[in-house]
């Protein structure tokens, strides 16, 4: 029986024309005929998911499989969350794609090719935008050769650190993800974090109980700037002060709930202490440029008991 596959979209954006294009790559996969259905979730976009369709009106094999929702603005987290729990029941897989990056013609095929061992968790190699380099090669921490390579020369079983790669080294790009949606029926992210750490968090639930984890080492994703509400978290911003408070408690998340090993609890404090340092400069900065705002925002952010934690200097 062939297994059939859910794309999920979260979208927000202020640029129109980046919807169709990641459609559009949808569309032109090689195995497009095992795609069940496109889930595209208007997470109150500035742009209409709707307009953006539109666009594709000439393309009917296309719009035939993309089911549009509509809800209030939430995060992608919550937009995400909102596919997933509207995927067909009966399909297998779920694949992730954000609105603004595209998937290369191979991408389903070779990672459906992966996943017939067993796997119930897949990612590939991708690009940012303007580089030419996959992530896997930039970072440096994932090497092929210390995988097993399974039929295919792009394929491989992961046999590493899981946890590791995913607290201290991320190269899983949530565009490139599919994982088996029967197995992992329960697992949603975790929308407290609308701008940091909600993927890599629902990354550790799947890999917690899979028992094989597959990638593709070939460039099967280009990712473009990020969905664009949180993208751009420029020095001297409230975004930036929002996303570093995010990303101070996801690694405070981390070091009281996920188990790890000693190397990769100290690297994780490491990372969580440079966020305290950032944070703090970033607010200063607003002050220096009389954004009083951000002292409204700090005191609503001392609220929560894991920010003192860090900002104190009391972490475990």
């Amino acid at each position: 029986m062939k297994h059939m596959i859910s794309v999920v979209i979260p979208f927000y954006q202020r640029s129109s024309g980046l919807l169709v294009r990641a459609l559009e790559s949808v569309g032109k996969q090689t195995l497009f005929d095992s795609i069940e259905e496109i889930i595209v979730v208007d997470d109150g976009s500035p742009i209409a998911g709707h307009s953006e369709l539109a666009q594709l009106e000439g393309n009917k094999t296309l719009l035939t499989k993309v089911k549009l929702l509509e809800k209030p603005n939430g995060g992608v987290a919550s937009a995400r969350n909102s596919g997933i729990e509207a995927v067909t029941p009966t399909v297998k897989f779920i694949a992730l794609l954000d609105p603004d990056d595209e998937w290369l013609e191979d991408h389903l095929a070779l990672a459906m090719q992966a996943m017939s061992i067993g796997s119930d968790f897949h990612f590939s190699n991708f690009t940012h935008i303007g580089q030419t380099v996959g992530a896997f090669e930039r970072a440096g921490y994932i090497e092929p050769s210390q995988h097993v390579q399974l039929d295919n020369q792009h394929n491989y079983q992961y046999t590493g650190d899981i946890v590791r790669q995913i607290t201290t080294a991320n190269v899983i790009g949530a565009s490139s993800v599919i994982y088996d949606r029967q197995k992992h029926a329960e697992n949603r992210f975790k929308e407290n974090f609308r701008f940091a750490g909600e993927d890599y968090l629902m990354w550790l639930d799947i890999t917690r109980d899979s028992q094989i984890i597959t990638f593709t080492s070939k460039i099967t994703t280009r990712c473009g700037e990020g969905i664009n509400l949180f993208s751009g978290a420029k020095w001297g911003t409230m975004h930036l002060s929002k996303r570093l408070f995010d990303e101070i408690n996801y690694r405070y998340y981390l070091l009281n709930n996920v188990t790890m090993s000693k190397a990769n609890r100290d690297r994780v404090k490491e990372m969580l202490y440079d966020n305290r340092k950032a944070y703090l400069g970033n607010f200063l900065s607003m002050l220096k440029r009389l954004k009083l705002s951000a002292i409204r925002l700090f005191f609503q952010h001392l609220n929560k008991k894991a920010f003192r934690k860090v900002l104190f200097k009391q972490c475990e």
